[in-house]
């Protein structure tokens, strides 16, 4: 039993120094997208195959009817994808959807932290963990939709943004190969059905104390 209370408050020291430093990295995210130059933040990344052709600070033509979304796209180096660099809206647009997904962060790291410290009380089989557990979940599936469709977005960027020629566009290709194994919208769609069986345990363990 000590054993056990010593990992349960490992794991609330660990969890109140990530929701700690989850805050810092939203305010620190906050402040260089509200007063810092924006143009080196807020890029996204586009893979290519290795091309003998290829050379460090090669840009993509872009075309002229999205001329006024994309700033700059520009190979950092032969190992490396392209970056590209959105205009001012864009950026903000991004940042916006970055805070939205780290606030949401912070408060699934908070309802974690919540849950593992009922574990050091009698309170831990209760309907507050309930809704608890099954939050986290709608907060995990959320979080894995919006990375869907950041990865969407970009492929859309990719394919549609740019001026390549046929062969050049088997060059550019988008890092997307989603890992089922790997997705918090599986992990989400598991936190909640153990949310719905620990409700049901909760639920049994009521009738039982009902019939006593």
């Amino acid at each position: 039993m000590k054993n056990n209370n010593l990992l349960i408050k490992i794991c609330i020291v660990f969890l109140t120094f990530a929701r700690f430093a989850t805050v810092i990295g939203m305010a620190i995210v906050l402040y260089f997208g509200l007063f810092q130059n924006t143009d080196d933040y807020f890029t996204v990344q586009m893979s290519r195959e290795n091309l003998d052709i290829a050379a460090e600070g090669d840009t993509i033509e872009v075309k002229t009817e999205y001329a006024d979304y994309i700033k700059e796209t520009k190979l950092e180096s032969t190992t490396k994808n392209y970056t590209i660099s959105f205009n001012k809206t864009v950026r903000m647009l991004i940042m916006a959807v970055l805070t939205i997904v780290m606030g949401f962060s912070i408060y699934f790291i908070h309802l974690l932290l919540q849950f593992v410290k009922s574990a050091l009380s009698r309170d831990f089989f209760s309907h507050k963990n309930v809704a608890r557990v099954r939050f986290m979940g709608f907060i995990l599936v959320g979080l894995g939709g919006v990375h869907l469709l950041m990865n969407l977005w970009i492929s859309y960027i990719a394919g549609s943004y740019f001026e390549l020629d046929v062969l050049g566009s088997k060059t550019v290709a988008v890092n997307f190969s989603p890992d089922i194994f790997s997705s918090t919208i599986v992990v989400g769609l598991i936190v909640l059905i153990v949310a719905q069986a620990f409700d049901h345990g909760l639920k049994l363990n009521e009738d039982k104390e009902l019939t006593i």
